[in-house]
C-alpha cells in the first residue's frame, strides 16, 4: 500500500513538473522571441542555401565546372538580393492596398444592401461599421504605419538573419571535431549524429520543397488574378506564397483579401465565382495532389498535431509561429524519438505511429 502511495505520489510529481516546466518554456520562448526568431530564420535559411545549392549540382557538368564553395556564394547573393526585392516590394505595395480597402468595402456594402433586399431584409454595412466590428476600435492608421515601419525594418532584420546563415554554414564545418570533444562515447555519438542527420534530412527537405510549392503557387494566382483584372495581382500573389508556408489554412486566408476586392468591383457576380473557383481549383490541386507528392513523409506529423501546434506556436510567436510550426515540432518530436522516456510522447505525435529513431535505424540497416 505505501510503494503504491509512493508511486502515485511521484506521478503527480513529475506531471506537475512537467507542467511547470512546459509553462516555463513557453514563458521563455516568448520573452526570448527578439533574440531566438532571427536565429531559427537563420538556420532555415542556411538549410535553403544548401538545398538549393545541393539540387544545382544535379544539372550536368555544373558541379565539375563550378566549385562548392563558389556555388553556395552564388546561391547566398542570389538569395538575399531576391528577398531584399521582396522586401522592397512589400514596402512599396502594403499602404496602397491598404488604403484601397475602404474603398472596396463600401462596394461590397452596397452588393450585400441589394442583395439583402431580395429577401425583404435591410443591412448597412459601411467601413466605419465593419471597422468596429472586426477591428473593434482599433486605429486603421496606427496598423498602417507600424505596419510600413515593421516592413522598413525588415530590411535590417533580413541582413541579420543572412549573417546568422552564413555563421551557420561556416560553422557546419567545424561541428564534427566539437562533438566529438563533447561525446567521446561512440554510441553516443552515434546516436547523435543521427538525430543531427535526421533533423538536416527533414527540416532541409521541407523547406525545401515547400518553397518551390510555394512559388509554384504563387505564380498560378498571379495569372489568376492577371486574368481576372484584380488589382495589386502580384502583391496577393506573394502574400499568398508567402501565408501557404502556415499549414492547412494559410493560403486560403491569403484568398479572403482579393476575393474582397473581386466582389467590391464586381459583386457577387460571373466574374467572382469565376475567381473563387480558380482559386479554389489551384490551392487543391496544389495542397491536396501535388505537394503531398513531393513531401511525401518527410514531416510524418499528425494532421491533429500540426493543428494544435500551429495554435501553440502562433500563440508564442505570431505569424512567425504559425509559419515556423511545422518545423519546430518536427525537429522537437525527432529529438524526443531518441530518448526513451520521451519515446512514447514522439509516437503520439507522428502520423503512422513510425518513429524518426527507427527510420534512421532501418536506414541504416
Amino acid at each position: 500500500m505505501a510503494l503504491n502511495r509512493l508511486e502515485t505520489s511521484t506521478r503527480i510529481s513529475a506531471v506537475s513538473l512537467a507542467v511547470i516546466a512546459t509553462v516555463a518554456v513557453g514563458w521563455f520562448l516568448k520573452v526570448a522571441e527578439p533574440i531566438l526568431i532571427p536565429i531559427i530564420l537563420g538556420a532555415l535559411l542556411a538549410f535553403l542555401m544548401a538545398g538549393i545549392s545541393r539540387e544545382l549540382e544535379r544539372i550536368p557538368f555544373y558541379s565539375r565546372v563550378i566549385p562548392g564553395w563558389l556555388r553556395m556564394t552564388m546561391t547566398t547573393i542570389v538569395l538575399f538580393v531576391v528577398l531584399m526585392v521582396g522586401v522592397g516590394f512589400f514596402a512599396r505595395n502594403l499602404e496602397p492596398v491598404v488604403r484601397a480597402v475602404p474603398q472596396y468595402a463600401e462596394s461590397l456594402s452596397g452588393t450585400l444592401a441589394n442583395l439583402t433586399a431580395r429577401f425583404d431584409y435591410e443591412v448597412e454595412l459601411t467601413w466605419q461599421s465593419l471597422d468596429r466590428v472586426v477591428f473593434d476600435n482599433i486605429d486603421l492608421q496606427s496598423v498602417i504605419r507600424y505596419t510600413l515601419n515593421s516592413v522598413s525594418y525588415s530590411a535590417g532584420y533580413m541582413a541579420l538573419v543572412f549573417l546568422y546563415a552564413i555563421l551557420f554554414l561556416i560553422e557546419r564545418e567545424s561541428i564534427s571535431g566539437k562533438i566529438a570533444a563533447i561525446v567521446p562515447d561512440q554510441d553516443a555519438r552515434k546516436t547523435v549524429w543521427h538525430t543531427i542527420d535526421l533533423i538536416t534530412e527533414q527540416i532541409g527537405t521541407y523547406f525545401t520543397t515547400k518553397t518551390l510549392i510555394n512559388a509554384v503557387l504563387g505564380g498560378i494566382c498571379w495569372v489568376i488574378f492577371t486574368v481576372f483584372g484584380v488589382e495589386f495581382a502580384a502583391f496577393f500573389a506573394v502574400l499568398t506564397a508567402v501565408f501557404n508556408y502556415i499549414p492547412y489554412v494559410g493560403s486560403w486566408i491569403a484568398m479572403a483579401l482579393p476575393m474582397l476586392f473581386a466582389i467590391g468591383k464586381y459583386g457577387l457576380g460571373i466574374e467572382a465565382m469565376g475567381l473563387f473557383g480558380a482559386l479554389s481549383i489551384a490551392q487543391f490541386g496544389i495542397g491536396y495532389f501535388w505537394e503531398p507528392r513531393l513531401m511525401g513523409r518527410s514531416m510524418n506529423l499528425s494532421p491533429v498535431i500540426v493543428m494544435v501546434s500551429l495554435a501553440a506556436w502562433a500563440a508564442i510567436w505570431g505569424p512567425i509561429g504559425a509559419i515556423l510550426s511545422v518545423i519546430l515540432t518536427s525537429g522537437i518530436m525527432t529529438i524526443m524519438s531518441f530518448f526513451r522516456i520521451t519515446r512514447p510522447l514522439a509516437i503520439m505525435l507522428t502520423n503512422n505511429g513510425e518513429i524518426p529513431s527507427e527510420m534512421a535505424v532501418r536506414k541504416e540497416g
